[in-house]
């Protein structure tokens, strides 16, 4: 049979179909960027609320230690050698340093009890991490279940003077999470002239005092209130570290260790 002289469909010919054609295809409908929106904004609400759950389940087991007096909770300064690991469940300095060793200067530990070797059982923490915790750390100082151990100052070669931090932090204790302005601590005056005026509330020498003995009776010392507001301050125990510190935040010591290997990059957390 002899081929058709019909003419051929140019939609059909050469194996071509109306689907081969790219402008003869339908369009794609693409994706809704508001209902993916929605659910990445629904997934990070969930997050959220599972983290804050985790966050009042820990504090309430810490805060049942503590209020039974089973446990204390205690500010330390850092061993020169740096073992100890922070036992709060999201620790976020954890995640970002990839270990969970505290190198901070200054670390919770939470003492009492017995550990399986008998001996006591002692968790540490990082400072922030308690304050993520328990934000109301005064209420915990004025309860007697915080308490400063031992001698806790600023580290070696920040510009304010040992015993001005030492000083301030005693004070944040003293006086229920409130203390001076770290300039107060740091003026020219000595500070046996302040501690001086500090003991004599109503300003008038006394006979059993070694200052006062054979002194006038008009006191020379330099006023209270020349040195010192009327009342102390409120301030985050986390801040005032920073401060007599000499640091913008207390988490700021942290580099990335593999920054220099092009890993990572360099930064600081300040969390």
């Amino acid at each position: 049979m002899p081929p058709s002289t019909e003419p051929t469909d140019t939609a059909t010919s050469g194996g071509r179909n109306e689907t081969s054609n790219p402008e003869a295809r339908p369009e794609a409908i693409p994706a809704n960027p508001t209902v993916a929106d929605a659910d990445a904004d629904r997934e990070r609400r969930w997050e959220r609320k599972r983290q804050a759950r985790r966050r009042r389940e820990e504090a309430g087991y810490i805060l049942k230690d503590l209020r039974s007096r089973e446990r204390t909770l205690y500010l330390q300064e850092m061993p020169r050698v740096k073992a100890s690991h922070c036992r709060a469940w999201d620790c976020a300095i954890t995640r970002l340093a990839c270990s969970p060793i505290i190198r901070t200067h200054y670390r919770f530990a939470l003492k009492g009890g017995r550990n399986m070797y008998s001996g006591e059982l002692i968790q540490y923490y990082h400072i922030t991490c308690i304050e993520s915790l328990i934000p109301n750390l005064a209420e915990l100082v004025v309860n007697g279940h915080l308490k400063l151990h031992s001698w806790v100052s600023a580290p070696l070669g920040c510009s304010i003077s040992i015993k001005s931090s030492t000083q301030a932090i005693t004070d944040w204790f003293e006086h229920g999470g409130r203390t001076f302005d770290i300039q107060c601590y740091e003026s020219e005056t000595s500070f046996r002239s302040i501690e001086h005026q500090l003991g004599h509330e109503d300003g008038r020498s006394r006979d059993d005092c070694y200052y006062c003995e054979g002194g006038p009776a008009e006191s020379r010392e330099p006023a209270r209130s020349n040195y010192f507001p009327m009342e102390p301050a409120a301030i985050s125990l986390s801040r005032l570290l920073a401060v007599v510190s000499d640091k913008p935040h207390i988490n700021t010591w942290w580099r990335w260790r593999r920054a220099k290997k092009g890993t990572r990059k360099e930064t600081a957390a300040a969390i």
